[in-house]
């Protein structure tokens, strides 16, 4: 027990110190953001903004395999500045074609979301962009194992947001929240760039950032992201005023609880990618999963237990009725950690299993398709999905981090045990 206690220490406090800190600063601010502009706004325009802010998150969350791919890149060939300029220029001319497309069918995202104003669809060309290639320098960052300046760049994300975003959303409304949204990427970005512009020698040439290593690492974050908040973006198509505004309020509570985990998630993986060829491997995959699920179900735990409190603190008595949704969706979240985990681990050996979070999103799009008059309805299709979706992803990854192996240790593992690809689980990856 000791020792089992010893080795979570080591993993909680190996490095991720930095970012588990800023990771809760982070949500903190999140939760203060939308604590003012919830009551700023009604509910109706809370639930469109919501509703945008998902769908930003929704564009940024592939490019996280951008933040894997360009850390793994580092980790084999080194933090040269030539390979991080060449990554740089490669991912700003990829997300530039994303970009204008996204710019080209504003007016149907207006329209599908009820939107007040063009301006606040037309939004997410730019942050499609900016979170590319800051996707990508702070995978670069972490592949040179730079974790306080990754810590430093949400701090800068979040400072900026709260700073402009609420100084904007009295004037401006929706509109004025997703301007402050935007420039916390800017700020993050900028104090991203200053160590890789900054001039240094280069032992090597430059190394490229290959589309299929980013590939793969994308089918496992996006299937996690849209399995995790589709409902969200369903529930504001669904339903309409009170209901919209409730089910937003609910969901952005019970999602929080993910945040840490998501973080702790980046530091785990690079050990499971290293033990996966040792016998110690489900040692491995239950020390770090504790890690990871831990402080999801205690934070869910926490939540559940005073939901009417936590809604009051941030939305004042306006969501009242939004209570038992909160407990809902925050043992949906809690859940959800394991998914995370499962599907980390199925990346980390190469397995299938990292599909499993797509057909779980699938089935949820279905039940809520299906059933969605209230926000309860939406919350029971979250479960209904949840609920195969968790056991056959646990059954299929047990299975598999349990059978016996006769590998040899990976000819890349250095003499800490991390593979030479340990930069790879980059935070926004979770």
């Amino acid at each position: 027990m000791t020792a089992s206690l010893s080795r979570l220490a080591r993993v909680l406090l190996g490095g991720i110190g930095p970012i588990a800190i800023a990771v809760l600063v982070q949500s903190a601010g999140n939760l203060a953001f939308h604590a003012v502009v919830g009551r700023e706004l009604d509910a109706d325009g809370y639930g469109a903004l919501g509703a945008v802010l998902s769908a930003m998150v929704m564009l940024g969350v592939p490019l996280g395999a951008l933040q894997a791919a360009a850390s793994a890149l580092v980790a084999r060939h080194g933090p040269g500045r030539a390979t991080g300029m060449r990554a740089l220029r490669a991912v700003t001319l990829w997300s530039l074609l994303p970009g204008v497309l996204v710019l080209a069918v504003a007016p149907g995202l207006q329209a599908y979301f009820h939107l007040g104003s063009l301006a606040d669809a037309a939004l997410l060309a730019p942050y499609l962009v900016v979170s590319a290639v800051l996707a990508t320098a702070r995978g670069l960052l972490l592949g040179d194992r730079k974790v306080g300046t990754v810590a430093t760049t949400y701090l800068a994300s979040t400072a900026a947001r709260l700073a402009l975003g609420l100084g904007l959303v009295i004037p401006y409304g929706v509109t004025g929240a997703l301007v402050g949204t935007l420039a916390g990427e800017v700020a993050a970005l900028a104090v991203a760039l200053v160590p890789l512009l900054r001039p240094a020698p280069d032992t090597d040439p430059a190394a490229a950032l290959r589309l299929r290593a980013v590939a793969r690492a994308g089918v496992a974050v996006t299937g996690l992201f849209l399995f995790s908040t589709v409902d969200l973006l369903l529930a504001r198509h669904h339903l309409s005023g009170d209901g919209s505004g409730d089910y937003v309020a609910a969901a952005t509570v019970a999602k929080t609880v993910l945040a840490l985990p998501a973080g702790i998630m980046s530091a785990v993986f690079p050990r499971l990618a290293a033990a996966w060829p040792l016998p110690h491997r489900l040692r491995a995959l239950l020390t770090g999963g504790a890690a990871v699920v831990v402080p999801a179900l205690l934070g869910a735990t926490v939540i559940a237990a005073v939901p009417w409190l936590v809604l009051r603190l941030l939305y004042g008595d306006g969501y009242a009725d939004a209570a038992g949704l909160v407990r809902t969706l925050s043992l949906v979240a809690a859940l959800t950690s394991v998914v995370t985990l499962a599907t980390h681990a199925g990346l980390a050996r190469g397995g299938r299993t990292i599909a499993v979070p797509w057909i779980g999103a699938v089935l949820e799009v279905v039940f809520i398709e299906l059933w969605h008059d209230s926000p309860a309805q939406i919350a029971a299709g979250s479960v209904a999905a949840l609920v195969p979706t968790l056991v056959v992803i646990a059954m299929l990854e047990g299975r598999a981090w349990t059978r016996r192996t006769t590998q040899l240790p990976s000819p890349h593992a250095d003499s800490s045990g991390t593979p030479a690809t340990a930069g790879a689980a980059a935070h926004g990856t979770a």
